[in-house]
């Protein structure tokens, strides 16, 4: 559902399918969100009920001259 999109990346969320089916403490997306920020990314989530969920990360590109 899209209100539990929007709080999917808060610690300590489980959505209510992933509760009933495996283990967890629902901190995994929450740490992957604060690594990617950290590097200047971002996350970003894809999902339609019934068929899946795509995520994707997204990093700046710095390109340095002398590295050539």
């Amino acid at each position: 559902a899209a209100d539990e999109q929007k709080r999917i990346f808060d610690r300590f969320t489980r959505v209510k399918n992933a509760r009933r089916r495996s283990e967890g403490s629902g901190l995994g997306l929450a740490i992957v969100k604060t690594v990617v920020e950290a590097h200047g990314g971002a996350i970003n989530l894809q999902s339609q009920l019934g068929i899946g969920s795509t995520f994707s990360l997204v990093f700046p590109l710095e390109f340095n001259e002398k590295q050539n």
